[in-house]
């Protein structure tokens, strides 16, 4: 049975948007995550920033 968990975090002077897609299968967790902003230093972080949070969480990943 797959499950499908989407998170989109709002922040009110930030135009970014997060999105998370989480899955759960037979061998644990997958997910993939998107985040868009003008810098690509500061969206590199953000998605490093979710990974480690969804690690810590559900372990493993992509």
């Amino acid at each position: 049975m797959d499950q499908e968990l989407k998170i989109v975090h709002l922040y009110d002077k930030q135009p970014a948007e997060i999105s998370v897609k989480l899955e759960k299968n037979s061998k644990g967790y997958n997910w993939e995550i998107s985040y868009r902003g003008e810098d690509a230093d500061e969206v590199l972080a953000k998605i490093r920033e979710v990974n480690q949070k969804l690690m810590a969480e559900y372990g493993g990943g992509q």
